[in-house]
């Protein structure tokens, strides 16, 4: 008996031994778990801040892309309605408006009821007549940032509150890529070309002066007297005749006879309508034709 208590002593303490040991593993491990999710949390923080930190990044730098983008836009439109008001030579046509930026909310135009459409309109400002024609030039100023520029300086050196036409119209001039000189030029030509009274037409020209042999005629000289052999007819019909010499005589007509040539008046007009191309032909038989013309 006294073998089987010491046995049964034995396995008792194995047990007991074994479970302290399993327990000693189970709170070693349970601790080294616990280390190693503390560190993936610590982990998953700093990914989460590290990516918040990236899209505020991101946001701010697409931000900054499309304001570039909106930037060169203005820039671009600017830059088209300069070269178009810079090739402009009639007074009256349209003036384009030039744009500006402004951050954060991009293209901005002026307002159409205080922006002048022509360039008479703009240089008329110079002299203004009304008061309107200050608050154009004033809000201009403003929106084209030149108040300062455009402002009367009294003899102290202070800005006054009134602004300069006359510097005023130059700077919007220059913004707005106007060139004066060229509406200058048009005025000029268009004068000149009054002075003158309508022109004719140099095809007319040419033609009338080959055809008549010297240059066109004017209203007080009237028309030229030109030799009907210069001027191009359609041959006259052959003349027929009997065996003794006389004229056959068609049915219904009178006897064909050989068309002299003599000289008449012609007008330089009916040159023109001479040269014209004959309509096309009829689908008149040739009988017919041949009855009609003679």
């Amino acid at each position: 008996m006294s073998s089987d208590v010491a046995t049964k002593a034995f396995v008792q303490s194995e047990i007991v031994a074994t479970k302290a040991f399993v327990k000693s593993e189970i709170a070693s491990a349970s601790a080294s778990l616990g280390a190693e999710i503390a560190s993936v949390k610590s982990e998953v923080a700093s990914v989460k801040s590290d990516l918040a930190s990236f899209k505020a990044e991101t946001k701010v730098e697409f931000r900054d892309v499309k304001a570039t983008i909106s930037e060169m836009q203005v820039t671009m439109r600017q830059f088209d309605a300069r070269a178009r008001n810079g090739k402009l030579k009639n007074p009256t046509a349209r003036i384009r408006a030039v744009p500006i930026f402004i951050q954060g909310h991009g293209a901005k135009d002026p307002d159409p009821s205080f922006f002048p459409q022509y360039a008479d309109q703009l240089y008329s400002l110079r002299k203004p007549q009304m008061a309107r024609d200050y608050q154009i030039l004033t809000d201009l100023s403003k929106f084209y940032d030149i108040w300062n520029e455009a402002a009367n300086t009294s003899q102290s050196g202070e800005e006054e509150d009134k602004i300069d036409p006359e510097r005023a119209v130059e700077l919007l001039e220059e913004i707005l890529g106007l060139e004066e000189e060229r509406f200058t030029a048009f005025r000029a030509k268009a004068q000149q070309l009054t002075d003158q009274g309508p022109p004719a037409g140099e095809k007319r020209d040419r033609l009338v002066t080959s055809l008549s042999g010297g240059p066109q005629p004017t209203a007080a000289q009237g028309s030229p007297t030109v030799p009907f052999s210069q001027t191009p007819s359609r041959a006259p019909p052959r003349a027929q005749f009997t065996s003794d010499g006389t004229p056959t005589v068609p049915s219904g007509g009178s006897p064909t006879v050989p068309f002299t040539e003599t000289p008449t008046r012609v007008n330089p007009e009916r040159l023109l309508t001479i040269l014209t191309p004959p309509r096309p032909r009829s689908t008149i038989p040739d009988s017919e034709a041949e009855t009609a013309s003679s």
